[in-house]
């Protein structure tokens, strides 16, 4: 016997969407009766699949079983508010960091074969436990279109050890308004190349590039992350991080570095670094949050369709982006009625003994089982068009949409569960261009729908 596999997208991090692929090759028992190249997919200690082929014309096999694991990881809900709200919902100001559910998976691997004696009898299996490789998968995809499906991956642009390191974010440059929640995500731990992300320093500027603070979060139990390490399970190899204005200015771990603690900023940093001090040992890219005018806008604090709304999504990078819309947005509520018409009062009862009524509310067209649909048109300003083309691009593919207001968003307030980000659909997304001095992209406009519907009006 000689089984190998001769080709294979490799192990550590992979993009589920991206091709996973095993080439492998059997040369003394291919032409057995009955042969078969096997394939066992285990994920969490679960085999979710065995998977066979006949040799193909070059007596080799090729499994491709990134469609079977982008059905197991996916980002996790609920994390936009960390800082203020836990994932399962509790308030909790004193952790920044989240880990995940089912974002990140370990994936074993296993080859072998199936082959009978004869034509007349059945087929035995035989695993080859030396082969047996284990992988990394993330939901997102970390190979660009225009490289070979056999090219190696940008895993290594997310590892969190130098400067050069990544968050799992589409754009490192943010505009935010101070009310704005968000989180991002990033890989943690030695096991996906991030062994130094231990701290998050976060500082505060001027206009002019002056820092006013600086202060930091450390990753650890404590403040809701993992100390990155080796050996780190799944669900502490991704984690998030709340560091969005409102995030900031919540959580009770630093109040040196809540917005409102550093007047007039104009801009703020987030930088991953090994150690209580960021110089020299900076294990990120910076990633940056410019201060939009908040003032000229949505002044609305009580009403019930303020201007400003966060949307939030899973990116194609296996991470969450976030986008504030402020620019003249619109709410609209399509109510589709079922009717009846009835003739009212009592006729089928009056006569000799019951004098025929009808008070003036019965009778006429009567609407039931109506069904509302809400749709929100928002609108961005004010953002520079290099890093929001980027987002608007994730935004209109994402799967899952998120949309947060200040007030309850199809949901009465005296339920108590108004204030939180509710699912929602891209339906429509809409460029609007300047015709003054250039030709750079102004403003984009986004139709959402609310994922769910209401059974009546609000």
């Amino acid at each position: 016997m000689a089984y190998t596999v001769d080709q294979s997208t490799g192990t550590g991090v992979q993009g589920a969407y991206d091709e996973i692929f095993y080439v492998v090759r059997e040369t003394v028992l291919f032409n057995s009766p009955k042969f078969r190249y096997l394939l066992k997919v285990t994920i969490d200690g679960v085999v979710v699949g065995n998977f066979k082929q006949l040799p193909n014309n070059n007596d080799c096999a090729v499994f491709m079983i990134e469609q079977i694991l982008s059905s197991y990881v996916h980002q996790d809900e609920n994390v936009e508010q960390l800082g203020v709200v836990q994932p399962d919902g509790s308030f909790l100001t004193t952790k920044i960091f989240a880990t995940n559910q089912d974002a990140i998976k370990t994936v074993l691997v296993e080859f072998g074969y199936e082959k009978a004696a004869d034509a007349n009898s059945a087929p035995v299996t035989t695993m080859i436990a030396p082969l047996a490789t284990s992988l990394r998968v993330i939901n997102g995809s970390l190979r660009a279109n225009t490289v070979s499906a056999s090219a190696p991956n940008a895993a290594n642009v997310f590892e969190l050890k130098n400067p050069a390191g990544a968050l799992l974010s589409t754009s490192q440059k943010n505009y935010v308004v101070e009310n704005q929640y968000g989180a991002l995500a990033f890989l943690n731990g030695d096991d996906v190349g991030s062994d130094a992300c231990a701290y998050f320093h976060v500082t505060y500027y001027t206009a002019a590039g002056v820092a006013i603070n600086t202060g930091y979060f450390t990753n650890d139990t404590a403040q809701g992350g993992k100390a990155p390490a080796a050996g780190l399970t799944d669900d502490q190899s991704l984690l998030y991080i709340g560091c969005f204005p409102a995030n900031l200015e919540f959580q009770a771990i630093d109040t040196t570095i809540r917005p409102s603690s550093n007047s007039n900023w104009a801009y703020y940093s987030l930088q991953a670094a090994s150690s209580t001090t960021l110089l020299g040992n900076q294990a990120s890219q910076q990633v940056l949050f410019y201060n939009m005018c908040n003032t000229r806008y949505n002044n609305q604090t009580n009403g019930k369709f303020p201007g400003e709304y966060y949307v939030s999504w899973w990116n194609n990078l296996g991470g969450i982006d976030n986008l504030v819309f402020d620019g003249a947005s619109k709410v609209l509520d399509q109510i589709t009625r079922e009717t009846f018409y009835s003739i009212g009062g009592n006729a089928f009862d009056a006569g000799n003994t019951v004098a025929y009524d009808k008070r003036p509310s019965e009778g006429g067209t009567t609407s039931a089982g109506n069904q509302t649909n809400t749709t929100i048109v928002l609108n961005t300003r004010e953002q520079n068009p290099l890093y929001l083309n980027e987002l608007m691009q994730s935004l209109a593919s994402s799967p899952r949409v998120y949309v947060y207001s200040k007030p309850s968003v199809q949901q009465s307030g005296m339920l108590g569960k108004g204030k939180t980000y509710v699912r929602c659909v891209v339906s429509d997304i809409s460029i609007n261009y300047q015709t003054g001095l250039n030709d750079k992209i102004s403003s984009y406009s986004v139709t959402l729908n609310l994922s769910r519907r209401r059974p009546n009006n609000k």
